[in-house]
């Protein structure tokens, strides 16, 4: 159950945004409340229900980052793979360096 608040009846912390999270263009006048969820909005997208545009602090910590992605996406665990092709091995042993010539 959503409940709409008034900034001046609620307390914000130093750390709350002053500009809503819909629109990111009015500045913040209502907190919308629900279980585990504290949007800070201005009065007309609290009024029509406007989802916030960005969690910036999801449950794992990045945006949009979820844990499907985390098993199947860029993020997943990598699969092995096979090293660049570096070309031909150096010769064994070694050429001996020549006096008086640099090393080609």
């Amino acid at each position: 159950m959503l409940t709409l608040t008034p900034v001046s009846a609620a307390k914000l912390t130093a750390t709350d945004v002053t500009t809503c999270e819909a629109c990111w263009r009015q500045p913040v006048t209502t907190i919308r409340t629900a279980p585990g969820v504290r949007d800070l909005l201005c009065d007309t997208c609290a009024t029509e229900g406007n989802p916030v545009r960005v969690e910036l602090f999801p449950p794992l910590g990045n945006y949009r980052l979820t844990h499907r992605r985390l098993e199947a996406g860029k993020h997943g665990k990598p699969t092995p793979q096979m090293p660049p092709d570096q070309g031909p091995h150096p010769p064994r042993p070694a050429p001996t360096p020549t006096p008086g010539l640099p090393p080609v």
